[in-house]
């Protein structure tokens, strides 16, 4: 009983600190840290786990993809499943689900049993970041809120490429295994801070959960997105991605048909009839595409190209990380200054002159130093960019629907990502054939070299080696109609009514 009186005595000096919030804000970015990190420090380590468990690079690339689709397509559900029990409840489940599954991960034993533990570990991860934007929108008063954003933007960006660098530190240091077992500490110390200091919020809807509308959901997007990852590998035209693409949209037709007969409803698609919503999660998803495109592309152009080591890799595209984590905040402090739709402009403008000045030192002859200004300019305009799209698709929804309104911002990111680095790998394919049947290899000899088994023949090669560097160029260039779109689509947003503007966003 003395114990328990302490612990509240203890909670409630926390929570009237003055600030209060910035705790809370702390603590869900070290949850939504752990989420990302485990969806990118994964790639140092797959060649290493491909070796040990003698695996097959198609098998191996699984470990990714399957965490990145099951994040993408749980966000609604947990963010829903917040609104009706609690956001305090979904965050710590969150935490425990993932801290679980890494030990199943951690202690995998064939392929197989690896990317199980990496679909379960998703299931806890997909809960954390619907649940982090939840309790930032109730922690932070309106004036505040975008710079909040802005913090939390460079946490979601920089995450994925201190993984790159991070990972390799650690394989080197302790095997892969520690990529994985590092979650179960980090997990046991952050679910008692949770419980201390954030408050319970949400679990204002006592009408239950849509089960069916979940399973509707969920399916219908994990259906489209494994089309999308796997269309360049058994072909756009095979009967499997057809069949994807078909139960898909036949899916997803059922749950709009029954989201507008159940009074449970997961996802209120009169949500999607906010302007600001809807128009910043589609510039969100081109955004973020071209973004999670790139960090496919660079570890394997600086690998494959430049000859140099994974953890070298992460270092050389930290300078994306460390922008990324410097401008995000100033997006979110810009935000509230001119308006969600100037600083999203600013920021995609920025991001595009550093995909141009990239493609243009694409070469064999590239040095790192040479790439890291281009890489540079790529991160501070990415980052500018987070903040006001998040603050855009959350502002103006009900509060009783920020759970499920806060999931929309990330799995429109997380699909964006798949969509891209789909279509990336295809531009990528097809631009090496071409590059290589100009100096005289023939289409059969230049598709074999363009699949895995040829990777090498592509790369030993000086005639190949100039070929697929050719190839990065383009895809570089082309990943700028990405940006072109999400600008398009991002002077849609209107003005958000706490911005300190002369009307930039009206």
């Amino acid at each position: 009983m003395a114990e328990n009186r302490a612990i509240n005595n203890l909670r409630q000096k926390v929570r009237s600190y003055s600030g209060y919030r910035w705790l809370v804000l702390v603590t869900v970015a070290a949850g939504m840290i752990m989420a990302i990190l485990s969806s990118s420090i994964v790639n140092i380590a797959l060649p290493t786990i491909t070796a040990e468990f003698g695996s097959s690079i198609n098998t191996m690339t699984w470990v990714v993809t399957i965490f990145m689709i099951t994040q993408a397509t749980l966000m609604p559900v947990w963010g829903r499943a917040g609104d009706i029990y609690g956001h305090r409840k979904i965050f710590i489940a969150g935490l425990v689900v993932f801290s679980a599954t890494s030990i199943i991960c951690t202690v995998a034993w064939d392929p197989y049993s690896l990317i199980a533990g990496r679909a379960l570990q998703a299931v806890g991860a997909s809960a954390l970041s619907p649940m982090a934007l939840a309790f930032i929108y109730q922690a932070f008063p309106s004036r505040d809120r975008a710079q909040a954003l802005g913090v939390m933007g460079g946490v979601i960006g920089s995450a994925p490429v201190l993984g790159l660098a991070g990972g390799g530190l650690l394989v080197d240091a302790f095997g892969w295994r520690s990529i994985f077992f590092i979650y179960i500490p980090l997990c046991a110390l952050f679910v008692p801070v949770a419980l201390l200091i954030l408050e319970e919020s949400g679990g204002q809807d006592s009408r239950g959960f849509d089960v069916l509308g979940g399973v509707l959901l969920s399916t219908g997007l994990f259906s489209g997105l494994l089309g999308l990852n796997q269309g360049s590998v058994w072909g756009w035209t095979d009967w499997r991605i057809l069949a994807c693409f078909a139960v898909s949209m036949a899916l997803l037709a059922a749950f709009v048909l029954h989201e507008r007969r159940t009074a449970l409803s997961l996802l209120d698609l009169t949500l999607l009839k906010i302007r600001s919503l809807a128009s910043s999660n589609i510039a969100a998803f081109f955004s973020s595409g071209a973004m999670f495109g790139s960090l496919l592309l660079l570890p394997y152009f600086f690998q494959s190209i430049l000859g140099i080591t994974p953890s070298a890799t992460g270092f050389a595209i930290a300078p994306l990380a460390l922008m990324f984590l410097l401008t995000a905040p100033i997006g979110g402090r810009l935000t509230a200054r001119i308006g969600a739709r100037l600083t999203a402009s600013i920021g995609l403008m920025v991001s595009a002159t550093g995909f141009l000045l990239l493609a243009l030192q694409i070469s064999p002859e590239a040095t790192n130093l040479k790439l890291a200004g281009p890489i540079l300019i790529m991160g501070i305009g990415l980052g500018l960019t987070m903040a006001p799209l998040t603050t855009a698709a959350v502002h103006d929804v009900p509060p009783d629907k920020r759970g499920i309104a806060s999931s929309l911002p990330n799995m429109s990111r997380f699909i964006g990502g798949s969509f891209a680095i789909a279509v990336f790998s295809t531009v990528l394919t097809s631009r090496l054939a071409g590059h290589l049947i100009n100096p005289g290899v023939s289409a059969d000899a230049a598709a074999g070299m363009t699949s895995s088994d040829g990777e090498a023949a592509v790369i030993g090669n000086p005639i190949t080696r100039e070929a697929l560097s050719a190839s990065f160029r383009d895809v570089f260039l082309f990943a700028i109609t990405f940006l072109a779109i999400s600008f398009v689509v991002v002077q849609f947003i209107p003005r958000l009514k706490y911005a300190i503007t002369s009307g930039s966003d009206r």
